[in-house]
């Protein structure tokens, strides 16, 4: 026997999601099974009456809703189907019985509502205006209400418009709750930024308020669509509005894939803005290009499965690192004055370096140093030529080739080499540079060892400041600055600004990001040159090892931190980066220093 009723709304929606041919395969129990169990089975794509629907009454609604297999309909207020506050008991009930005499369900109503007003009349007119259409969807079936939350004036503070709009959405995420009714904040108009959401929904901490993502170019900006998806989605709503999957440049793909990697099972409801001059039709190509994503995305998350430890893809321009299947950092190496890594993500999952110069997208960030590009090896005077700097005077370091580039469970390897080509365009000497991965649970670790051939004559590796094994960090990390609020660390006991010039075998640069407090090492390894290196780590940011710049550290004659490499001979440098939560004791810092000069 089925175990669903036998009901013309089951028999009606069994036939919208299976269709004949999964009937005709074998029990209906069975193939629900087969799709509930894979991510993302039990998102189900709807509509929202804005435009398509606009005009259409409630019952062409729903019968247009079943031609096109569109199982769920969010009916927005002062559109032709009529549900509006205004219906007494009788007409309520109706609406509700048509409903449920269908295959379609009322997701719920969606409304202009907003909490952003000066004025507190209008603010209170809002309020109790969303009251009464939560009400309303108890009424006629609905499971939530759509609000806006919806500007910024300009007149007050940002903080208090934001409290303010939380505030009204817990008083009405506890009225709602009282019918049963899911408070749905859309992300729109001045609030569209995802930050600003995450700060009002911080505020609003109701459990029965949620986010309505709504697919606007904002979701792109900063650090990307997935960056912001991730600021908001532990507070997800069961609706999200997009706009037509297959029209315009909006990345639905992409945003499928995450949602179908969290296992999303809310409603998808599209949102149309185009014309078509049959919207049925348009309709039901909208659920196959639907059902197509999730599948697509479905077959991506099962292979990432497979696909854990390290993986490296490469590019055009390239290598992408991933660790269990989250991005660690880009190796960019066409197209550039060096190879360099970028972005390079911390152990809390946000990018512990500056963006600038690659990326203009955080106003605390000092756009001062063109040269500092993220994490990079290189130094200011081989040969009397500066490969250091990105001057007119400045040569380039240049890829040459990968000698290997692997993939492992455990740990992936990027092997390259590489010209320093002078700005004459003379070669000074070449490189050979191993990148080590790991996939390790306490904490992020990449391996950096560079061999430097004097492959074309005597290299002198001459005494300056300005090198070698660099990284630039985030603005609020660093030591100084409007938003600094970083620490240095080193082993020999120096801290913040007296680390500069100093010799140590590991220093710890840390300090909060996205509240919450992470750093990273650099360990000098015990067989490299003049070990223990010289620190060249500067209270903005900058943080380097350098094995040369002796008379810049100590105060010395010009020319005694010289290293010179016979003509055909090498010479090789060793680094590890530790990515860590927490300061230098808290994340063990010497005891990880100690297990990588014995090899580990």
């Amino acid at each position: 026997m089925s175990t669903f009723n036998n009901t013309r709304r089951d028999f009606l929606k069994q036939s919208m999601y299976f269709g004949t041919a999964a009937v005709a395969a074998g029990p209906l129990g069975k193939v629900l099974a087969m799709s509930s169990a894979r991510r993302g089975a039990k998102m189900k794509l709807g509509l929202v009456t804005y435009l398509w629907g606009q005009d259409w009454d409630l019952p062409t609604l729903i019968a247009n809703c079943e031609k096109a297999g569109i199982s769920g309909v969010e009916l927005r207020t002062q559109h032709a189907h009529g549900v509006e506050s205004t219906l007494n008991a009788r007409q309520r009930r109706d609406v509700k019985r048509r409903f449920e005499n269908s295959a379609v369900t009322l997701v719920g109503l969606g409304t202009n509502f907003a909490f952003h007003h000066t004025d507190p009349a209008k603010l209170r007119g809002d309020i109790d205006g969303a009251k009464q259409y939560i009400k309303l969807s108890s009424d006629v079936g609905g499971s939530g209400v759509k609000v806006k939350p919806n500007d910024l004036p300009k007149s007050v503070s940002q903080q208090q418009t934001i409290e303010q709009i939380g505030k009204s959405l817990n008083e009405l995420g506890l009225y709602g709750a009282r019918y049963g009714q899911e408070i749905r904040l859309e992300v729109h108009g001045g609030c569209s930024q995802l930050p600003v959401m995450k700060a009002i929904m911080d505020v609003a901490d109701n459990p029965n308020v949620g986010v309505c993502w709504n697919c606007n170019s904002q979701d792109l900006q900063g650090q990307g669509l997935e960056y912001n998806f991730n600021l908001v989605k532990d507070r997800f709503s069961d609706i999200v509005h997009v706009r037509e999957l297959n029209i315009g440049d909006y990345p639905y793909q992409e945003l499928m894939n995450l949602f179908v990697a969290m296992d999303y099972d809310g409603w998808i409801l599209l949102e149309a803005r185009t014309k078509p001059d049959d919207r049925v039709k348009a309709l039901a190509e909208q659920r196959q290009v639907f059902e197509e994503m999730v599948a697509k995305a479905q077959n991506a998350g099962t292979a990432g499965k497979s696909a854990s430890g390290v993986k490296i893809t490469e590019g055009e321009k390239t290598l992408r690192v991933d660790i269990n299947g989250k991005l660690f950092t880009e190796y960019c190496f066409n197209d550039v004055p060096r190879p360099y890594f970028y972005p390079v993500i911390g152990p809390t999952g946000e990018p512990i370096n500056r963006h600038w110069p690659m990326k203009d997208i955080n106003p605390d960030e000092a756009k001062d140093h063109v040269h500092h590009k993220s994490l990079w090896f290189t130094h200011g005077e081989i040969n009397g030529q500066d490969f250091w700097g990105e001057g007119s005077n400045s040569g380039k370091v240049v890829h040459d080739k990968f000698l290997k580039v692997a993939s492992g469970q455990d740990v992936g390897v990027i092997q390259s080499q590489n010209k320093y080509v002078a700005r004459d365009g003379k070669v000074i000497c070449t490189d050979t540079r191993t990148h080590r991965f790991y996939n390790r649970k306490d904490g992020q670790i990449m391996d950096f060892e560079i061999t430097i051939h004097a492959s074309e004559g005597k290299v002198v590796m001459g005494d300056t400041k300005e090198g070698s094994m660099a990284i630039r960090l985030a603005p609020t990390i660093r030591l100084k600055g409007k938003v600094g609020k970083g620490h240095i660390q080193n082993s020999e006991g120096h801290s913040d600004g007296q680390t500069w010039g100093k010799r140590a075998a590991w220093c710890d640069y840390y300090g909060p990001l996205e509240n919450q407090i992470v750093g990273v090492a650099i360990f000098d390894h015990p067989q490299n040159p003049k070990h223990p290196t010289w620190w060249h780590v500067r209270d903005y940011g900058l943080f380097a090892a350098n094995p040369f710049g002796q008379h810049d550290f100590e105060r010395k004659e010009q020319g005694v931190g010289d290293i010179t490499i016979p003509a055909g001979e090498s010479l090789t440098f060793k680094y590890r980066f530790y990515f860590h939560k927490g300061d230098t004791n808290q994340a063990d810092v010497a005891k990880h220093y100690r297990e990588y000069a014995a090899g580990k």
